[in-house]
């Protein structure tokens, strides 16, 4: 996958949020289906996960150093969401579109040399494209579910 792609959908991500703050709360404060997050625990969530890419991945991508170990996972979004339940809409939104202005800065500067390039986190070989990939696909898949239930 080429990087101005993933660029693409970053921005196209952010534009979505912005969108959402144009709809009513309640709306956004409704979980998508029974025991479900809602659509701002959601984007609570993808804005955790982008700070953790900024602060434990991205400075060690091509550094020899062993990169941190990742957090527990089902720990780690249920804190994610508690905070997105506790603070305001806008501030959850606001929070994920400073990580995604700073995953987009960082992308822009990636030569294209290294957007191939194999590296290793933990047991896996990857490259920068195909992790970035992975993340773009985590969240489609969240879209999807927050446009299901705003009807959009």
């Amino acid at each position: 996958m080429v990087k101005a792609e993933i660029i693409k959908h970053h921005l196209d991500f952010m534009e979505f949020a912005c969108f959402l703050l144009t709809l009513d709360k309640w709306l956004l404060r409704k979980p998508i289906s029974e025991g479900k997050w809602s659509s701002v625990e959601i984007i609570g969530h993808l804005a955790a996960w982008d700070e953790f890419v900024l602060r434990d991945r991205i400075p060690y991508f091509f550094r020899r150093n062993a990169f941190p170990a990742g957090p527990d996972v089902v720990i780690f979004n249920e804190q994610a969401a508690l905070t997105a339940r506790e603070i305001e809409v806008i501030f959850v939104i606001d929070a994920f579109l400073n990580g995604r202005i700073q995953l987009v800065e960082w992308l822009r500067e990636i030569p294209r040399e290294l957007w191939f390039a194999e590296i290793k986190i933990n047991q896996s070989t990857l490259t920068l494209s195909s992790y970035f990939k992975g993340l773009m696909e985590h969240d489609l898949h969240h879209m999807g579910q927050i446009k299901r239930i705003i009807k959009c």
